[in-house]
């Protein structure tokens, strides 16, 4: 009875050994075959700031508010290999003020569960989530949008990166939105 139990030990201890390391082959594979985007194109036409406020707050200060349409065009499909569970896929706004040298606000985003969806051809976008000022004013600012991404995998560490990143993006004045 004792010899069963060491032997059937011994089996479990070198499958797991043995799948452990299958699992690191597998997640040290995803890095050997770098991923090559082809270049993609993010336009930001439309920015406008708007001073309102939140309706969840009764007696909420006015804010400034920036409202982005965008046109983005790239190809994520080379990002998905065997090891490629989803992509993690978004927008960011990057801006400083005085107060906060470094902001990045989400302002979009999207889940790509498969290379069939990977190309992405948005036209006339709208953000997803508010985008509103930490100090009193976006004036005398600019903005840089950028496209990155998350690659999360079956097995082993997240990777990122950056698709394409647009020129600074002057924030025009504010206008108070009409009832």
């Amino acid at each position: 009875m004792h010899s069963t139990w060491q032997r059937l030990s011994n089996v479990s201890a070198l499958a797991t050994t043995v799948l452990l390391a299958l699992l690191a082959a597998v997640a040290a594979s995803s890095y050997v075959i770098p991923a090559t985007l082809s270049p993609a194109t993010l336009k930001v036409p439309h920015l406008n700031v708007v001073l309102g406020r939140p309706q969840y707050e009764r007696r909420a200060k006015e804010r400034e508010y920036a409202f982005v349409k965008f046109d983005l065009k790239a190809d994520l499909t080379p990002l998905f290999n065997w090891n490629t569970k989803q992509l993690f896929v978004y927008m960011v706004a990057d801006y400083s003020n005085t107060l906060y040298p470094e902001n990045s606000v989400v302002v979009w985003d999207r889940i790509i569960r498969s290379p069939k969806y990977a190309r992405l051809n948005v036209q006339d976008g709208k953000q997803k989530y508010e985008f509103k000022e930490i100090t009193d004013t976006f004036s005398n600012t600019s903005a840089t949008f950028s496209l990155q991404y998350h690659v999360q995998p079956w097995v082993g560490p997240l990777r990122r990166g950056e698709v394409v990143r647009t020129e600074p993006i002057a924030f025009p004045p504010v206008r108070r939105r009409t009832q």
